[in-house]
């Protein structure tokens, strides 16, 4: 889109660029507010039903209103219906949903999604407007999400998703949209970044030594830098290709090594572990982007930004917060040896840069008996307090503060609870230690073969591999598109070999059904290319 001033034209977004960018900002505080709210004021439930009003708005952008009045009839009908459904469902539906906040945004889900799915099925059914999808492939993930559904899992979000990306599948994007689509996944990350960041300046002192962030784990923390990482190296494909202003190619590099010196701080093993992969590919794009083979050069060059970039990232994350003095806390967070108002600038409360440096050779020399840390997702709960007496796995301190034997310990109680059908909630997890209970199974693949059955985990990780290798084929070396929506699919399925990565809301798991969406509709171009050729 164009702007003119005073015989001055402007290259701007375009609208939808615009209203995209903003609704993966919001996918992004979404994952936010429901890994860090409390589960007592409906805040949780209000943001991860949000996800589904966003949907709606993303699919609707792209339908025009001649379409809506050749069809009066049906979307008349479903306006009334859905207005006094939702009117009732927001003053008596207590009983099915508690918070009220949670029930207005539920009404406002089904009301908008009502007029998707009405024009997702005229579109496809009457009108015969649908993409070209790989049919395999849309198949495979019809037959996985409907065993999600009919699982014995009492999870909700699957039936969720399955109309959600369903219609969103459905739905026949221009060439325009989809790129506008992919730079407001790679904008919205980018700026929740730097709203999550200059929040964290101000109200988050850095007081531990692993780094929370805006989160209040360092895990979840660091899985959304993750997240950050692939949108930078997106960035710089997209800039180097389409040969941007040199200004533009040095910010993004310089912001790769700002967000590889956040990593290091959270100091996660299994963090550092998945961003070191990610550099190693997106070296590999970049060298085919630029056509030339300087895999250890660029190597070095990335290198350098980040030893250039820590010192400017510790020292805003350490020395901004006590120039405000209004710490903030999240569920679970106070503590009388956290930072408080009245602490001075140089508490020992602080971390510095000693203890990051001793505590990050210590995750990797030494085993320590502090694996979980605060996760929200170990549920700390005593043997007095427990409905039936549970006999702790591990006895011993040299069995639990050793990572090997309480991944095995857990990886294999839930191998060995493996069916067909799944497990609600309730017939999960086990007492690993005195005070620990285990919730999950700290691996994607076993904990979704776990809660909707064997045959759905199968499904998932065929449905993964496929998706890698068409992201990831020949012909599409040198498309940045495809190649950032890699590094976004690997996400969760690497750093959810060893931790936690799933959830409804998760920014990660939404964008993998992006990333799926990628690859099931590439045999078009692929066969254009073709056919030209």
């Amino acid at each position: 889109m164009q702007l003119t001033i005073k015989d001055k034209t402007f290259n701007i977004w375009s609208k939808k660029r615009i209203l995209y960018t903003i609704c993966f900002f919001m996918f992004c505080v979404i994952d936010q507010r429901t890994k860090t709210g409390s589960g007592l004021d409906g805040i949780i439930e209000m943001f991860r039903d949000m996800a589904g009003v966003l949907m709606a708005v993303i699919i609707m952008s792209h339908y025009k209103w001649e379409e809506f009045m050749a069809y009066k009839i049906p979307y008349a009908v479903w306006t009334g219906i859905g207005l006094v459904a939702g009117a009732l469902f927001v003053v008596l539906g207590q009983p099915l949903a508690y918070f009220m906040n949670e029930r207005v945004m539920v009404s406002l889900d089904v009301f908008l999604f009502g007029y998707v799915v009405i024009h997702t099925f005229i579109s496809v059914v009457k009108e015969k407007k649908y993409p070209k999808l790989n049919r395999g492939m849309f198949g495979l993930w019809v037959v996985m999400m409907l065993l999600m559904i009919f699982s014995r899992s009492d999870y909700v979000w699957p039936f969720c998703y399955f109309i959600m990306f369903g219609c969103f599948y459905l739905t026949d994007f221009t060439e325009e949209e989809q790129e506008d689509l992919y730079q407001g996944i790679m904008n919205g990350v980018i700026f929740a970044f730097f709203a999550f960041q200059a929040f964290c300046c101000v109200f988050r002192p850095y007081d531990q030594v692993r780094y929370t962030g805006i989160y209040n784990n360092c895990n979840l923390n660091g899985l959304f830098y993750l997240v950050v990482l692939a949108a930078v190296f997106g960035k710089i494909l997209y800039v180097t290709k389409e040969n941007k202003h040199k200004f533009w190619r040095v910010y993004y590099w310089l912001g790769a090594g700002v967000v590889y010196s956040f990593i290091f701080m959270t100091i996660g093993r299994t963090v550092w572990l998945v961003s070191f992969i990610l550099g190693l590919l997106f070296l590999g794009f970049y060298q085919g982007v630029k056509k030339k083979k300087h895999y250890f050069r660029n190597g070095l060059l990335l290198m350098l930004c980040i030893c250039m970039m820590f010192p400017v990232t510790f020292g805003i994350t350490r020395y901004l917060p006590p120039v405000f003095h209004h710490p903030v806390w999240f569920w679970g967070e106070w503590s009388e040896q956290k930072v408080h108002s009245w602490d001075l600038w140089n508490s020992e409360k602080y971390v510095d840069i000693n203890e990051i440096v001793e505590s990050a050779i210590g995750r990797t020399t030494v085993i320590t008996d502090k694996i979980f840390g605060a996760s929200p997702f170990v549920i700390m709960s005593y043997a007095a307090e427990l409905t039936r007496e549970e006999r702790a796995v591990l006895k011993t301190y040299e069995e639990y503060s050793n990572p090997f034997i309480v991944r095995k310990t857990i990886y294999n109680y839930y191998l060995h609870h493996l069916n067909f059908f799944g497990h609600p909630q309730s017939e999960q997890g086990f007492q690993l230690v005195a005070d620990y209970w285990i919730g999950h199974a700290h691996n994607i693949y076993l904990q979704y073969s776990t809660d909707f059955g064997i045959c759905m985990g199968a499904c998932f990780v065929l449905l993964a591999l496929w998706s890698i290798v068409r992201l990831a084929m020949k012909e599409q070396r040198g498309n940045i598109e495809s190649d950032t929506y890699l590094l976004l699919l690997l996400i969760p399925l690497l750093f959810g070999m060893l931790e936690y990565s799933w959830g409804s809301g998760a920014i990660t798991i939404i964008l993998v059904f992006f990333a799926w969406k990628r690859a099931m509709v590439m045999d078009i171009k692929m066969s254009e290319k073709r056919m030209l050729g």
